[in-house]
């Protein structure tokens, strides 16, 4: 009788949930989406420079509130969430917590709504106008994400950041690829009572969340003429070349900027940036810069590895390990092998899940191919080794080195990337430039899980433990002005760095020319000079500055800033090395490799607190007559950061890692109070130089 009883209890909960929801979904009872009054109309004080050489300014041109769905999903209290953070947060972080120099919000077009995007437009022109042109103390650019994921390597172009120059002239709604994966799952009529199960007794945000998703995707993609009318749609582009299109039919000038490339949660194994170089897919104009590293990690470097090795067949098998890389189909045979009992001969059974793990390798339940596995098992499978912070999953074709060394020929045209490099933090808690201090990585990252007593309801995945507190993107311009900074973004007069404020110049010494900096594209036949300068990022002291306490309410900074501020001392750190990479751009797409020089040169600093400059030349871009690249790499002295090192391996005598200890942000390993720190050499990445020998034109 009892268990009737309680069953008949699990009932009319469960009946009163649903009625909940259909209340919810149908008339809007309870909730509402997060409101923008609330930006600080104090501006930052500026010291005023009278210098009218270039100065170098810090900004994060890549951020979420939770207007992005997956922001606002992540927000929820049954994911340990910190609750809404909408525009008015970026703006005020930006100006007071990261004192950024310009910023942009970069929400998810495909989940955003007409009033969305008109709440946050006004947000951020009333961000931008707190401070006359006259002094700025911070720049506010228009924005948001186009987020597209293909199913194959053949028809995935990956997400990029639309960066408007003017606060006029503005689309009617941001442009979106269609819905992802992520939107496929909540819009699923059975997925908003997740929340209200397993947040039970519900908070104000689980019904915030169920209003949040029934607004959103209640409106329509656009078709045909709708695009130019006041209709309540979303408008949809699916490929790049459609973006394009689409950017140009509204006069807008824009820059698009790829980023997370060889991030391998969106990226389908063996994708590759090459293919966009075909059917108008690359747009030179506008795709001119590239975010090499941000919060979700490193996409640099090119190594010539596979997850899985294609067949003529159209299937795939698994290929052997190496030094820089373990396929997870391999350590999923070794899993299996170490199962085996004495004296069983288990060889086909490793071999027959080696295959079907080769042919789920991008699959999002692939670990749970082999049952009652940890993460601890797969060990570091799936990641590119001995390098610095590489993104999750790594696609080695995605990476900035891989676009940078292949040309394709199409109509008797050469197609490349001629891109500069920037970092951002992509941060979903509207957190502008969060890497300013090393701490929180829970809050200034994109870590999450559930809460302490609940076990996520994935098979176990290690992503959490690849999340930094991300990049920023130093600027080269006269002054802090919205056309000066859009023009040396354009110029890709730009460089990246993972957090710090290191000081970067790196430019081409011409005797006709002058100095020609970075990112420039230059015919030459004679032998090229180079200088290279970097400089230490500020050691930062504890607490915020006065300014912030004079502007913020003491629950404000605690609230938004956790107490910490950029907050400089007249301290730099040492720059340790300086690295030079140089490429040679080819066709042979299967050999780029043999292409990339890293490093090409290395410069030991003796730093003693003022950084160190070198000057070198290339003898063989004359003996050789080709069109080549360099760029620059400048690397700190080790500090602590967040996610360090992300799988924290024990090492034998051998160097192998034979035991992990991931970052957790769920389950019964999860420690609230690691932060996962551990030693780097902080960095900066110059844009390249980019040299035509005249003999490549004949």
């Amino acid at each position: 009788m009892t268990r009737i009883l309680k069953l008949i209890g699990y009932l009319l909960v469960f009946v009163a949930l649903i009625v909940i929801y259909i209340l919810i979904s149908s008339n809007g009872l309870f909730g509402k989406l997060p409101e923008d009054n609330q930006v600080i109309s104090l501006p930052r004080p500026q010291i005023e420079d009278s210098n009218n050489n270039k100065q170098i300014f810090f900004g994060d041109l890549h951020v979420h509130t939770t207007f992005s769905q997956d922001a606002f999903l992540f927000s929820l209290p049954m994911l340990q969430g910190e609750g809404v953070h909408p525009p008015s947060d970026a703006c005020n972080f930006a100006r007071y917590c990261s004192s950024l120099d310009f910023f942009s919000i970069t929400d998810h077009a495909e989940g955003m709504t007409r009033q969305m995007w008109e709440d946050s437009v006004d947000s951020i022109k009333r961000c931008d106008s707190i401070s006359d042109d006259k002094q700025k103390d911070l720049v506010a650019f228009v924005g948001w994400e186009w987020t597209q994921m293909g199913a194959s390597p053949e028809n995935h172009y990956g997400h990029k950041n639309i960066i408007l120059r003017d606060l006029d002239n503005l689309p009617k709604r941001p442009i979106g690829a269609g819905l992802t994966g992520l939107d496929l799952l909540i819009k699923n009529n059975f997925t908003p009572l997740l929340p209200l199960i397993a947040d039970f007794p519900p908070e104000q945000i689980d019904f915030d969340f169920l209003k949040y998703r029934n607004t959103t995707y209640s409106e329509p993609f656009c078709s045909g003429s709708d695009n130019e009318d006041n209709k309540e749609c979303k408008e949809k582009a699916g490929s790049p070349k459609e973006l394009f299109k689409r950017l140009d039919e509204l006069q807008l000038e824009a820059l698009v900027i790829p980023h997370g490339t060889a991030w391998g949660i969106h990226a389908p194994a063996n994708s590759n940036l090459s293919s966009q170089l075909f059917n108008e897919q690359h747009d030179p104009e506008r795709q001119r810069l590239i975010e090499v590293y941000s919060g979700h990690g490193n996409s640099e470097i090119y190594k010539d590895f596979s997850h899985a090795k294609k067949l003529s067949d159209g299937l795939f098998e698994c290929p052997d390990p190496t030094n820089e890389f373990e396929p997870c189909c391999w350590r999923a045979g070794e899993i299996v092998k170490q199962r085996c009992k004495k004296g069983q001969d288990c060889s086909s059974e490793i071999q027959e899940i080696k295959k079907e793990f080769a042919n789920n390798v991008s699959g999002l339940l692939r670990f749970g191919l082999i049952k009652d596995t940890s993460p601890e098992d797969w060990k570091q499978c799936g990641q590119l080794k001995n390098e610095f912070l590489p993104a999750y999953t790594y696609r080695p074709g995605m990476s900035v080195q891989a676009a940078l060394s292949s040309e394709v020929k199409e109509k008797d045209v050469i197609n490349s990337f001629k891109i500069g490099l920037i970092g951002s933090t992509d941060n979903h808690k509207a957190r502008a430039g969060s890497g300013y201090k090393e701490f929180a990585r829970k809050s200034m990252g994109d870590s999450w899980g559930a809460k302490d007593n609940l076990t996520w309801i994935l098979p176990p995945e290690r992503g959490a433990s690849f999340y930094s507190t991300g990049g920023l993107v130093g600027v080269h311009s006269p002054k802090l002005d919205r056309n000066d900074i859009y023009n040396s973004l354009y110029e890709r007069e730009v460089y990246a760095t993972s957090g710090e404020r290191i000081l970067l110049w790196f430019n081409l010494l011409d005797i006709e020319e002058g100095i020609i900096p970075m990112g420039r594209e230059i015919i030459k036949s004679e032998k090229p000079q180079f200088e290279v300068k970097a400089i230490g990022s500020f050691k930062q002291k504890p607490g915020c500055p006065d300014y912030v306490h004079t502007a913020m309410k003491i629950d404000e900074i605690s609230r938004l800033c956790l107490n910490e501020c950029y907050n400089p001392s007249n301290e730099r750190n040492k720059i340790q090395r300086i690295e030079i990479v140089k490429i040679v751009p080819t066709t042979e797409l299967d050999s780029i490799s043999e292409k990339i020089q890293d490093p090409w040169k290395v410069f030991d600093c003796n730093d003693n607190g003022e950084g160190c400059a070198f000057s070198f030349s290339d003898d063989e871009y004359v003996l050789k007559n080709q069109n080549s690249l360099y760029y620059a790499r400048a690397i700190q002295e080790e500090t602590d950061a967040v996610g360090g090192d992300p799988l924290r391996c024990e090492l034998n005598e051998d160097g192998e890692c034979i035991k992990i200890k991931p970052c957790y942000s769920s389950g019964p390993n999860f420690d609230p109070s690691d932060d996962c720190l551990a030693p780097i050499g902080e960095r900066a990445w110059s844009s390249p130089i980019f040299l035509t020998h005249p003999m490549s034109l004949q």
